[in-house]
């Protein structure tokens, strides 16, 4: 029998974009030090505030986005993920983080890999542009409870992401992977978008 498979919602932030003892709460490995709150609902300034003071001076410069890197990062996530067998009906790129909605493995070990397999695609996409390692280590995996917290999270990806965001979808009128002729999907601010076409591509070197 093949393992069971249940919707994600996965958020992957850049290298040093969100340390230990951040305001917008945070959870270290294995979950040692829990915060008491989350980028929603934050946790009280004070909490963990020498924590964040210790890594934010040991740490490098945070890993930021520009436009096409944010299009070069979606497609060639996406791509993989779709390559894996997966399927994906939501994604987004921001400045320092992405979203995801994918149906996985209901393992988070293998969740983990085969997540991790994406992270490095997108990587080696943009490594002429951005050399090193670009993510955080691991990701978030948020498991999607119904059909109306699939909805939301639907909803939060496409449509409610910072200006710049650049999101793609399923939905015919927003796979620009497949077909480019409906233009590349950005949010200008919550919850409204434009098209843009013809947006020139830097040169990405690999394969699938």
């Amino acid at each position: 029998m093949p393992p069971r498979r249940v919707w994600q919602h996965v958020v992957i932030n850049t290298r040093c974009s969100w340390l230990h003892g951040d305001q917008r709460g945070f959870r270290s490995r294995e979950h040692r030090i829990n915060s008491n709150g989350d980028y929603k609902n934050p946790p009280p300034e004070e909490e963990h505030a020498q924590l964040y003071k210790y890594h934010s001076e040991r740490s490098s410069e945070p890993v930021s986005f520009d436009f096409v890197v944010r299009i070069m990062i979606l497609e060639a996530f996406v791509k993989k993920i779709v390559s894996l067998g997966y399927r994906i009906i939501a994604c987004s790129v921001g400045d320092d983080h992405l979203h995801a909605l994918v149906e996985l493995v209901n393992e988070y070990d293998r969740m983990k890999k085969e997540v991790g397999k994406c992270k490095q695609k997108a990587s080696h996409a943009v490594r002429k542009l951005l050399p090193g390692n670009i993510w955080s280590e691991g990701g978030e995996f948020n498991r999607i409870r119904d059909p109306q917290h699939l909805e939301n999270t639907y909803g939060y990806i496409r449509t409610k992401q910072e200006a710049g965001t650049v999101v793609w979808s399923h939905s015919e009128d927003e796979n620009w992977i497949t077909n480019p002729l409906v233009g590349i999907v950005v949010m200008v601010e919550k919850q409204q978008s434009i098209r843009l076409f013809g947006v020139p591509q830097r040169p990405a070197s690999g394969g699938e």
